[in-house]
C-alpha cells in the first residue's frame, strides 16, 4: 500500500468538495457567503491518487496528465516558481471585510496530540510567532488544533483587479497577468494593494515589506477588502513537502535551520488529512468565523 494525495476544495468541512485540479492552472469555483473563490493549486513532483489521475499532471508545463492521457492546452510553467507548493486564489467579496477580520492558516477537525510530537509542533509555532508573524494565533493541544493568521500579511503574494473601468493605471494592469495561467512570483512583480478602493494607507509595494507592514494590526484594521474588487491571493511554501507521495513538515527552528517531520509515521485512519481555510472572523478555533474556503489535503491509500 502507498499512501497518496487527494486534494479538495469546498466552502465547508462537511460537504460540496470538488477535486482540485492540480499543476493544470485550471481553477475551480467555489462560492461562500463571504465570496465566491477561484483556486489553483500546483504541487512539485505531484503523484496524486486514482481521483487526480485523469485531471492532474506531474508537474507544471507537462504534456500528459497522470494516467498518460494527452492534456489539450499544457499550462506554460513558471520561471520564478521553486516553492513545493502554491496555492493561488482569486477571491471576490459579497461585503466588506476588513483586514483585522480576513485570517488565512491551517486546521485539523480531529486531534493530533495522540500522534504527533506536539513539543516540537510548540516550538515551530513559537518560533514563528516571535521572530516572523506576531499575528499568529493558534492551539495544538485541543480537539480541532489550528494555527491562523492574518490574510494581509501571510499570503506570498497579493494584488487586486479592479472590474472594469476607466481609467485602470498602469501597475494594476501589470498586476493582472498573475491572476490566473502564468502565476505571478512573490518577488519578481511589484503588488498594488496602494490602488484598493478609499485607501488611505502607504502600503509598501514590494511583498516581503508589505508583510512586514501588516503585522502592526493597526494597519490591517484600516484596509478593506471591497465587494468591488477583485483579490488575488498567492501562497507559497518549501515547508511542506508533497513529492512523489513522500510527505514531511519542516518546523522552523533557531539559526535559519529547520527540523523535518515525516508525515506518514504519524498518518492513520483518523489523522489523514489537515485543511488551508480562508475565512472572515475566528481566531478562536474551528467552526468560529464565518467560513470562506477550505482546501482539503488527504492521504489516501492505494495499491
Amino acid at each position: 500500500m502507498i499512501k497518496r494525495l487527494l486534494i479538495k476544495a469546498s466552502n465547508s468541512y462537511d460537504n460540496n468538495y470538488q477535486v482540485v485540479p492540480v499543476n493544470t492552472c485550471k481553477p475551480i469555483d467555489i462560492e461562500s457567503d463571504i465570496g465566491v473563490f477561484s483556486l489553483i493549486v500546483n504541487v512539485r513532483n505531484f503523484d496524486g491518487c486514482n481521483e487526480h489521475r485523469p485531471n492532474s499532471t506531474y508537474n507544471v508545463g507537462d504534456e500528459k496528465y497522470l494516467d498518460g492521457s494527452e492534456v489539450d492546452a499544457p499550462s506554460k510553467g513558471d520561471p520564478s516558481y521553486k516553492a513545493n507548493l502554491r496555492l493561488e486564489v482569486s477571491f471576490k467579496p459579497k461585503r466588506q471585510i476588513k483586514g483585522s477580520e480576513l485570517l488565512f492558516g491551517n486546521d485539523f477537525t480531529v486531534p493530533i496530540k495522540s500522534y504527533v510530537p506536539t513539543s516540537i509542533l510548540s516550538t515551530g509555532l513559537k518560533f514563528f510567532t516571535y521572530f516572523i508573524n506576531k499575528t499568529i494565533k493558534g492551539e495544538i493541544y485541543g480537539d480541532k488544533p489550528y494555527l491562523y493568521g492574518l490574510a494581509l500579511n501571510s499570503f506570498t503574494y497579493m494584488s487586486l483587479n479592479h472590474e472594469k473601468k476607466e481609467g485602470a493605471t498602469s501597475e494594476t494592469k501589470e498586476s493582472e497577468k498573475g491572476v490566473s495561467g502564468t502565476s505571478t512570483g512573490d518577488n519578481d512583480k511589484n503588488e498594488n494593494l496602494n490602488s484598493n478602493e478609499d485607501n488611505t494607507l502607504k502600503i509598501p509595494s514590494e511583498p516581503t515589506q508589505r508583510k512586514r507592514f501588516f503585522n502592526n494590526v493597526n494597519h490591517c484594521e484600516s484596509f478593506v477588502f471591497n465587494d468591488t474588487t477583485n483579490y488575488v491571493l498567492q501562497f507559497d511554501t518549501s515547508y511542506l513537502k508533497m513529492a512523489d507521495s513522500k510527505y514531511s513538515v519542516s518546523i522552523p527552528t533557531f539559526g535559519n535551520r529547520s527540523f523535518d517531520i515525516d508525515v506518514s509515521n504519524y498518518a492513520n485512519d483518523e489523522l489523514n488529512n489537515f485543511n488551508w481555510v480562508i475565512k472572515q472572523g475566528g481566531y478562536d478555533g474551528v467552526g468560529c468565523g464565518t467560513l470562506g474556503l477550505v482546501v482539503n489535503f488527504a492521504l489516501v491509500n492505494e495499491d
